[in-house]
């Protein structure tokens, strides 16, 4: 049987990697309620990488035992001759949503976690920047010609546009209150969900002191745009943790916690600090159970296509995603996580280290939640899109943090649809 070795043990990318709803009618809420060739090892493949972020590493280690955890040796991705062999996931009732993410998926959690205040209970953000703050000229910006990878801004005059990165790299020209008021109006367009139902929200948000793509500042601005709706004893900032551009957690990775170079950005850093414990912990008030132990069983490849929309050259899915599903979770209710990867993870191997390596899954083992992780490609034409970053710089226009923008939406649609996922019906191998 031909499958496809869906890790990489590689691998040396080259390179330079560059209060309440205040507006008229809001107060009741009453508008809205709520790439690779297949059946090749990835050793083999050979292939054009797409222009590099300043959020991915210039280099990696080569020694295949230090990217993932040592039961791992094999994650099979279904090749093409087996794409009919799927089974729906059947009955998985699903009561609290959370969503997370790190970096470009930490954006997105932002954006996605006000924009469904509705049906979002809580999030984590491992250094993520303010609601729409991207597209957003503050009164200190700099304008700049206008550039494809800022297109759009709004209060900006024609042929000139923000500089990129403005409120990670100039955090200091940010006025959050600018952008808590952008989110009550479109709110008051019927666009997104009111954000007074952030109110019984939860929120994480950490940094590494040693971040060096998200500046200090950053997820402060972050911190204080969720303080215009969440009561600050639902907030929980962490920026203590001298850690990188990363995930920090307690040991089980190799790299080094802030490590200098290219190991300053390696996504996963041992720090002696369980972030994604920390964060469902502040997200439940401290009330889950230790974790568990992780069951590759229950880890499962689910395809993404049935969520293409319209233009999957604009929602940017790729064809299979992981989900992690508890046994329990076949017959209990059970919650949901919704974790968002970083830009890079389109170079082989990195989704795969990413999902098996963070510590949700052992906290779901444990206490009934259910992690979807899904997966962007390289898709469309902006670099950072061919990077596999998700839409949070409104490439595709100014409605991208919008309940109807395509990946927004197609995100809704496959955590709405978590019971009809079409699962691959065959065992993850682990040798």
């Amino acid at each position: 049987m031909a499958l496809l070795p869906s890790c990489c043990f590689i691998v040396l990318f080259v390179g330079t990697f560059s209060s309440d709803c205040a507006l008229e009618d809001a107060d009741s809420c009453s508008l809205i309620q709520s790439s690779r060739p297949a059946g090749l090892p990835l050793k083999q493949h050979v292939a054009t990488q797409p222009a590099q972020s300043s959020e991915i590493p210039s280099a990696l280690p080569t020694d295949e035992s230090a990217w993932f955890p040592s039961a791992l040796k094999e994650l099979l991705e279904p090749a093409v001759e087996f794409w009919d062999n799927t089974v729906r996931l059947g009955s998985l009732p699903t009561n609290k949503t959370i969503v997370s993410g790190l970096s470009s998926g930490a954006d997105f959690a932002v954006q996605f976690q006000v924009a469904y205040s509705a049906s979002v209970q809580g999030a984590a953000i491992f250094a993520g920047q303010p609601y729409s703050c991207a597209v957003v000229r503050f009164p200190l910006d700099q304008l700049v010609p206008k550039d494809s990878e800022v297109p759009n801004c709004i209060g900006c005059p024609p042929n000139e546009t923000l500089v990129y990165d403005h409120c990670k790299v100039h955090p200091d020209w940010v006025d959050v209150k600018m952008l808590g008021d952008l989110a009550k109006e479109k709110y008051s367009k019927g666009l997104i969900d009111c954000p007074k139902n952030l109110e019984s929200a939860r929120i994480y948000l950490y940094r590494g002191t040693k971040d060096p793509i998200y500046l200090k500042g950053t997820v402060k601005n972050t911190e204080e745009f969720f303080a215009q709706f969440v009561p600050q004893e639902q907030l929980l900032y962490e920026g203590d943790v001298p850690g990188g551009h990363a995930y920090p957690l307690l040991g089980d990775t190799p790299y080094p916690c802030g490590g200098s170079g290219p190991l300053a950005k390696l996504f996963l850093q041992s720090c002696q600090y369980d972030g994604p414990g920390r964060s469902l912990q502040h997200i439940y008030e401290g009330k889950l159970a230790d974790p568990g132990q992780r069951e590759w069983s229950s880890l499962r490849w689910f395809d993404q296509e049935p969520f293409y929309g319209e233009d999957n050259e604009v929602t940017g899915l790729d064809k299979w995603a992981l989900i992690y599903v508890p046994k329990a979770c076949h017959t209990e209710t059970c919650d949901l996580v919704v974790s968002f990867h970083g830009c890079g993870f389109v170079f082989p191997g990195l989704y795969e280290w990413l999902v098996t390596g963070l510590t949700f899954n052992q906290w779901a083992e444990s206490n009934n939640m259910v992690v979807i992780y899904p997966r962007l490609k390289a898709h469309g034409t902006s670099s950072q899109f061919q990077q596999g970053c998700w839409n949070v710089y409104g490439q595709t226009g100014l409605d991208y943090a919008d309940k109807g923008a395509a990946q927004m939406a197609a995100i809704k649609k496959m955590v709405d649809d978590i019971p009809s996922l079409k699962i691959w019906d065959f065992d993850i191998t682990i040798v």
